[in-house]
Formats: structure tokens, sequence, C-alpha cells
């Protein structure tokens, strides 16, 4: 079964519930996002998803998809998710999933991070995909922990604050998809290297 047919249909209307436990900062009583703050995240995350749409290589929009959130939703996004994106996209592959698990903790629960970079196959079974990630199980063989991680932690926060929509559920689905295709297309690669 390809990545592909593992999305499901639609970016718009889905809703699915927060993971038990999803962020430690919700307890900090923060008050609520201005109607400017989320008006201003949801145009950032329009920006990043069209700048990213530019690359047709699934690697770059990955890396893309991770540069474009580390300046997107100040106020909605703690820095700490926004600084770790931007590390990461920089980063070599087992040190990008290194760097997401680390920057996740604290925003899921913990049955959510591997206890190394590993795959997100590893974590599912007590850690599974909500539905409007537009993933189903099982997750792709190809898909690193420490992106599912992030990209759920991501999820958490937006739906905390108020800032989860049609837009964000698509960062969500779309940054999951192509670090899947990307870890496909990586083991291909060195299939072929080694025949």
């Amino acid at each position: 079964m390809s990545l592909y047919a593992l999305v499901l249909g639609g970016w718009m209307g889905l809703v699915g519930a927060l993971p038990p436990g999803a962020c430690a900062e919700a307890a900090r009583g923060e008050g609520p996002v201005s109607p400017e703050v989320l008006a201003r995240c949801h145009a950032d995350m329009e920006r990043v998803l069209g700048e990213a749409a530019r690359f047709g290589s699934v690697q770059r929009r990955a890396q893309a998809l991770l540069a474009g959130l580390s300046t997107a939703c100040g106020g909605v996004l703690p820095e700490r998710l926004r600084e770790g994106a931007g590390m990461a996209a920089s980063a070599r592959r087992a040190e990008r999933s290194r760097r997401l698990l680390e920057v996740a903790r604290g925003f899921v629960p913990e049955a959510c991070l591997a206890s190394e970079p590993a795959w997100a196959r590893e974590v599912e079974a007590l850690c599974p995909p909500p539905e409007d990630t537009l993933f189903v199980r099982p997750l792709p063989a190809s898909l690193e922990a420490g992106s599912y991680a992030f990209a759920l932690a991501v999820r958490a926060r937006l739906r905390e604050r108020g800032a989860y929509d049609a837009r964000s559920q698509r960062w969500v689905a779309e940054f999951l998809l192509r670090s899947a295709l990307d870890g496909e297309a990586r083991a291909h690669r060195e299939t072929r290297r080694s025949d």
C-alpha cells in the first residue's frame, strides 16, 4: 500500500480528540489568544504551506515545513517548539529525529516518545494517530518517531490555543506525509546502492 493511500480524504471537516495528557503547558492557565494573534497565526500557516509547496523534493519540502514553522505563530506556539523546528530543519536525518523527539517532550504523552530516535510504528500502539492527522494505523514504516511526536506536539498546542484550523491540520498532515516519503526515498536509495 502506498503512503498516499494511507492519507485519508479531504483537509477539512475532521475533528480528533487530543491524546490523554497531551500538554503539560495547558495547566499553566494561559489566557485566551486574541483574534489578531489567531489571524496572524492562520496567515503564517498559509505562508509556510505556500513556501513549502515550491519544493518538488520531499526532503526539501519537509525541511521547508519545519523552517517555516520556526517563524510562525508567535504567541500561540511556544518558542521551544519554533526554535526546535528551525534547528531540526537543517539537521541530518538521525539528528533531526533526535531533536524533534526532545522538543516534543512535555507537549505529548510519554507514550508518544521513543526512548531514542526510532520509528513511529514503535509507539503507535500506545499513541495512535488522531483522526484529523489524516493518517491511519499502521503508520508508514518509514515515518520516524521524532517527526511523528513533533507533529503531534504542534497539533496539541495549536488545538489548546484555539488556532487549529484547516491550515494547521494541513501542516500536520503534510509534514507527516513528507517525512514518511523522505524516509521511504532514503531507504530506496540505500537499497539501490547496496545492489
